[in-house]
């Protein structure tokens, strides 16, 4: 599986839905992802990444017929932390998909390590805990947070023992469940076995435990997200349901599902061995979602699975590249051809809702596009000011060589077509209306 032959079946997966013209030039396009894209990236953003599991060293480690009906994923809130009052300015780069935020506290909160931030900011910890965190039930991924020099600098020129902090959690390794905030949100992992599929031996031996420990560390992160995958296709199939959906994608979302909650097993079942202790999911909080139109629809279809489940399936299958373990590669790979597959379904779900003629829907997805967009600058910057980064350069690839050429050519199609209809229309009334004058003047 590459790259290009990703792009090439989620184009093929576009055509497929029908109503949407897409002329052979479309596919020249998208194998040539340099053709120029123009936007205005200049809209607040959230670092996103992609997973590629860590290797141990050494070791072996049919188109329905048209929408008839249809608002945007409400961003997640910025905690403030209560002292002080006032939110820091942003600072820097970020990227859209990845919920992140920035929060500010007094001067000798308590960290979570002994580490002090650097001069001349030694008052402060140098790591927080997130002031919702603190108080949550565990329901969501925990945030990841920094100390920031630029956010603190800033700050203190109003409140003088400001400390700042940045905050991100990280992309969800496929479908995202979010919750009413648009926060992706997964189970606390816990002790348990039924969870754990039968995946056959991994060679384990000769691993240190350190390494075991970061894999465990990174399969039990994962499992995560794949188990909340089940809930957000669960409720894709009942948003797909409430718009009038074709049975063959509601099909499709079902046996995605399914192919869920054996990933779910199956990472379960890699940091259970990893780790050397069972575990498994607590109860998840999936409570049903607010009414959707089919603009949300198609714009979290987008970027939690155009988007999201692309880049899953090409990590997976670096992933698998790399692993020297044939138990291990093998259910990787596998794993990959299914995101694909969910990728596909995507591509067919959002040319589906362009078929409605919904302005709505064309603009929420626009607006995607350029969040793409921006990320990409996003993630180019951070390139090039921090180095190579495995996780955003695969990220980045995909956006690049996938994602942007097929949404462009997409929305330049369906704007072609529409153009195309709205002209045939207007050429029809033309040439009607010296008919009708002419039948008018001979009953004068």
């Amino acid at each position: 599986m590459s790259l290009s032959s990703a792009r090439l079946r989620y184009l093929s997966a576009i055509q497929s839905m029908g109503g949407v013209v897409l002329p052979s030039l479309m596919l020249v396009a998208c194998k040539d992802p340099s053709q120029p894209v123009s936007a205005d990236p200049t809209a607040t953003t959230a670092t996103a990444t992609a997973s590629v599991a860590p290797v141990a060293t050494g070791t072996s480690s049919a188109p329905g017929d048209a929408p008839s009906a249809v608002a945007t994923n409400t961003p997640p809130p910025v905690a403030d932390g209560g002292a002080p009052d006032n939110a820091p300015p942003r600072v820097g780069f970020r990227g859209p998909m990845c919920p992140s935020g920035d929060f500010c506290l007094a001067e000798g909160a308590k960290g979570t390590t002994t580490e002090k931030a650097p001069a001349p900011y030694a008052k402060c910890a140098a790591v927080v805990e997130h002031p919702e965190d603190a108080k949550d039930a565990g329901f969501h991924m925990r945030r990841s947070v920094r100390f920031s020099p630029e956010n603190t600098a800033a700050a203190r020129a109003k409140t003088a023992n400001a400390c700042c902090y940045t905050w991100v959690i990280p992309c969800p390794g496929g479908r995202a469940f979010r919750d009413a905030t648009g926060t992706p949100s997964v189970a606390r992992t816990i002790e348990r076995t039924d969870w754990a599929a039968a995946i056959g031996a991994l060679a384990l031996a000769g691993i240190a435990p350190e390494e075991r420990a970061a894999l465990a560390d990174h399969w039990t992160r994962e499992a995560a997200f794949e188990h909340a995958s089940i809930a957000s296709f669960a409720q894709l199939t009942l948003d797909l349901l409430s718009v009038g959906a074709p049975p063959d994608l509601l099909e499709a979302a079902q046996r995605a599902t399914i192919d869920e909650i054996e990933h779910a097993r199956i990472t379960f079942a890699l940091a259970t061995a990893y780790g050397g202790a069972p575990v498994g999911p607590a109860a998840l909080a999936a409570l049903p979602g607010a009414s959707r139109t089919l603009a949300s629809i198609a714009r979290s279809t987008f970027i939690d699975a155009c988007v999201g489940e692309s880049v899953a399936s090409a990590a997976l299958a670096e992933s698998s590249r790399r692993a020297s373990d044939p138990v291990l590669r093998d259910l990787l790979a596998k794993m990959a051809d299914d995101e694909e597959r969910h990728a596909e379904l995507a591509w067919r779900i959002v040319a589906w809702t362009l078929r409605s003629g919904d302005p709505t829907v064309e603009q929420a997805l626009a607006e995607a596009r350029d969040e793409v967009i921006t990320e990409l600058v996003t993630l180019t910057h951070d390139v090039v000011a921090a180095g190579p980064r495995p996780a955003d350069e695969l990220r980045a690839s995909v956006l690049r060589e996938v994602i942007l050429p097929c949404t462009v050519q997409l929305l330049g199609a369906h704007a072609r077509a529409r153009s195309a209809v709205d002209r045939l229309s207007s050429g029809r009334q033309a040439a009607a209306d010296p008919v009708k004058q002419s039948a008018q003047r001979g009953l004068t």
